[in-house]
Parts: C-alpha cells; structure tokens; sequence
C-alpha cells in the first residue's frame, strides 16, 4: 500500500503490469493463505501429506503492453504418482510443481463469461487491476478452492477421473489418458483387477509406433505396486 501511496502522490501511472502485481499481492495472496495455500502472485500452492500439490496460477497475455494487459485464473491438481510418471518421462521436473503438470487443470474466468467461452481480464490501470483480483477471489470460492480441496483426497481425485472430467480434458476425447491416470492411482493400493483393466484400456488399441511407451507405461506401473 505505501508504494502504491507513493506513485499515486507523484502522479506517476502504473503499468498495467504493476498494477496487478500490486491488486494480487493486496487482494488474492490474502485470500489464498486464508484458503491454506502458500506463495505468492502470480502463484499460490497447497500440498498434502502424499506429495499431492494443488495450483492456482494467474496467467497474463504474451501480447500484453504497459497500458494494457489481460489475465485468467489458471487452477491444478497434481497427485504424486501422477508428477512420479512425469518426471520418469521428462527426466526431471521443476523444483516448485507449475499449473501446466496438473493432471487436473481448469481456467476460471470473469464473472458473466458465456459457456464454453475463454474469457480473460482486461487490465489498464489499478481501478481494473482491484476489480480483477476481486472477482478472482469470487471466482476461486466458488469454483476454485473447494474443488482443489476436495481432489486433494485421493478418493475423490479417482471419482473425478472416472466421472470423465479433468477440466480441459474429457474421457469421450481421451480415454487412453483417463486410465492411465486411474492406474497411476491405483497403483498406489496395490495389485487389483480395477488396475489391470485400467491398464488393458490404456493400452489397447495404440499405434504400433506407441506400442514400446505403453509397455513400459504398465512395467513401470505394476513395479510400484510392489513397493
């Protein structure tokens, strides 16, 4: 508030850039911590004592000027299995878990965005900036903390996947993807028939160029089991 104090008496205009770092810090990262979540603007984390994170991410745009800048809430969930198999793919992941390694991902948008429509905030100054980052805190207790909660439970992480629904993706797109997230998941309680017909879903039906990844997707899978 002081610095914001000091631009406002110099007559010095804030970059939209600033002035959303300034509407994050004084309106969202109190709003988090209350929530439980820790860090601070653009991102704020959540974790569980499995090694699940929970993320909520604010995203500007590439195309963003000083006068003028626009933002949407980005929102994750990634259980530990699920960032185990990542960094076996990837060889290594970041040290601090980013929104884009959710298995469960989401985007919040302005109040009043029609369906299926990507909404973002317009950003010009700090008028915008506070009226953003307020309607953010709206958006997040309604559909942001609460959700990111609940899929902090390992339960309620399967059910979600075999509701069909991981934010951006859907099973009827992506049914290979939904079960290797539930194998990843069960895999975690050990053998089961529930795990070998996730497996046999997840593997079946592949291009033949894909044929060696599934394999070793399911040796790696079952080698957990024994742990």
């Amino acid at each position: 508030m002081l610095w914001r104090s000091w631009v406002a008496w110099q007559g010095v205009r804030m970059t939209a850039q600033a002035a959303l770092r300034a509407a994050l810090r004084e309106v969202v990262g109190p709003a988090a911590r209350g929530e439980g979540f820790s860090g601070s603007a653009p991102t704020w984390r959540m974790t569980n004592a499995l090694g699940d994170w929970a993320v909520v991410s604010v995203q500007t745009s590439r195309y963003s000027t000083a006068s003028s800048l626009h933002c949407v809430l980005n929102t994750a969930v990634a259980p530990a299995p699920w960032l185990a198999w990542q960094q076996q793919s990837l060889g290594s992941l970041p040290q601090a878990v980013p929104e884009s390694l959710g298995l469960y991902r989401r985007r919040l948008h302005p109040t009043g965005t029609p369906a299926a429509r990507d909404g973002w905030w317009e950003i010009t100054g700090d008028d915008d900036a506070r009226t953003a980052a307020t309607d953010m805190v709206t958006q997040l207790a309604t559909d942001g903390w609460p959700i990111l909660r609940q899929l902090l439970h390992r339960e309620a992480m399967l059910d979600q996947i075999r509701c069909g629904d991981l934010g951006f993706l859907q099973a009827d797109h992506s049914p290979a993807y939904f079960a290797r997230a539930e194998a990843l998941l069960l895999a975690e309680l050990g053998p089961s028939l529930q795990l070998d017909q996730a497996l046999t879903t997840a593997t079946q039906n592949t291009a033949p160029t894909h044929q060696n990844q599934d394999r070793a997707f399911a040796d790696w899978v079952r080698a957990r089991t024994t742990r």
